[in-house]
């Protein structure tokens, strides 16, 4: 399959699942919900917006920064301007496919700096092992402070709908020979070209994973440890900061605690990476975990049918800062670029 088709199909797949959970999740409210939650959009106070956008572009930027860290050991020395601008352009990627972004910011220094892909492509995976050290980092503080409320969230968000869908699955004969089959057919099909396999991870495929090794291991010989450990730090406080500044957008959930924006957060990085950019997804999970912990945590009255609707325009205010961030920021980094490359020569 040609290659531009196949990109074209994932993006019609991915923001075809984000616009259907978007839409049913607008169906759910009634009329007089509809206008409420439109009111609660064009009333809110963007002066937080605007904080959370800032906020995110400091994530951004300091994310920037802590790539040369990784490729310095490499030998490679990026212009802050190219990083930046290929940090902005793959997230601005990953609304159109998610997690394309880190193929297209490595070939974006590939081009401009002459970067070997595998090479850089290996640092952005240990990036990524860093966010999920990160994020479990959130995790442990959850625990630590709101170890019964997240237990709930657990139970009767994740765990009980994943065994029901579990259970039901098993109980499918026909879904359960599918998988079956399916498996064992990927591993005569292995097993049938298993020589071409050996002959592709002795050639083009050795080199590409020798350099991706090599960019994986950089992390063993960055530059001043602590510096990499606090931009990492920085960059998860900054999501944290960014979206607890949304809260304050509107009254109903201006007095949620930095303890419940951590849960949030939790949730939120889930949701993005099942849709381009998060949508649909993240406004459905957060608004579903939000009306929760409202109505456990805050004494607020009404089913959970009732308080999402007064919540979801935050869930959509707040993604909607991370667009802003994105999309504003992507433009400034192709703007100074070039300045910040002589800057930082």
């Amino acid at each position: 399959m040609n290659s531009r088709v196949r990109k074209a199909l994932q993006f019609i797949l991915f923001f075809g699942l984000g616009l259907g959970l978007l839409w049913w999740q607008f169906s759910r409210f009634t009329e007089q919900q509809r206008d409420e939650f439109f009111f609660a959009i064009s009333n809110a106070k963007y002066g937080w917006m605007v904080v959370a956008v800032i906020i995110g572009a400091l994530a951004h930027l300091s994310r920037a920064i802590r790539w040369q860290q990784l490729l310095t050991p490499l030998g490679h020395n990026v212009g802050l301007g190219s990083r930046f601008y290929a940090v902005m352009i793959g997230y601005l990627a990953n609304y159109g496919i998610p997690r394309s972004g880190e193929v297209i910011r490595c070939g974006i220094l590939k081009t401009s700096d002459e970067v070997p892909f595998s090479e850089s492509f290996g640092t952005v995976v240990v990036e990524r092992i860093v966010d999920s050290l990160c994020l479990g980092v959130v995790f442990i503080l959850i625990l630590v402070s709101q170890f019964s409320e997240l237990g709930q969230l657990w139970s009767e968000k994740i765990w009980i709908p994943a065994s029901n869908k579990i259970a039901a699955f098993g109980a499918n004969t026909t879904a359960m020979a599918m998988l079956i089959g399916g498996i064992i057919f990927i591993v005569v099909l292995f097993y049938t070209f298993r020589k071409k396999v050996q002959s592709m991870i002795r050639g083009r495929l050795a080199s590409f994973l020798t350099g991706f090794r090599d960019g994986f291991l950089a992390v063993r010989r960055v530059p001043r440890p602590g510096w990499f450990i606090f931009h990492s730090l920085f960059i998860w406080s900054c999501y944290l900061f960014s979206l607890y500044s949304c809260l304050f957008c509107f009254t109903v959930t201006s007095s949620v605690s930095l303890n419940s924006a951590l849960i949030l957060l939790l949730f939120g990085t889930f949701g993005v990476a099942f849709t381009p950019g998060g949508i649909g997804a993240y406004q459905v999970f957060v608004t579903s975990v939000l009306a929760y912990l409202l109505i456990h945590n805050y004494g607020f009255n009404g089913t959970q049918n009732e308080v999402e609707p007064l919540v979801a325009p935050f869930a959509w205010l707040s993604w909607g800062a991370q667009v802003v961030t994105v999309i504003l920021f992507t433009g400034i980094s192709i703007a100074v670029r070039s300045t910040l490359n002589r800057e930082t020569t």
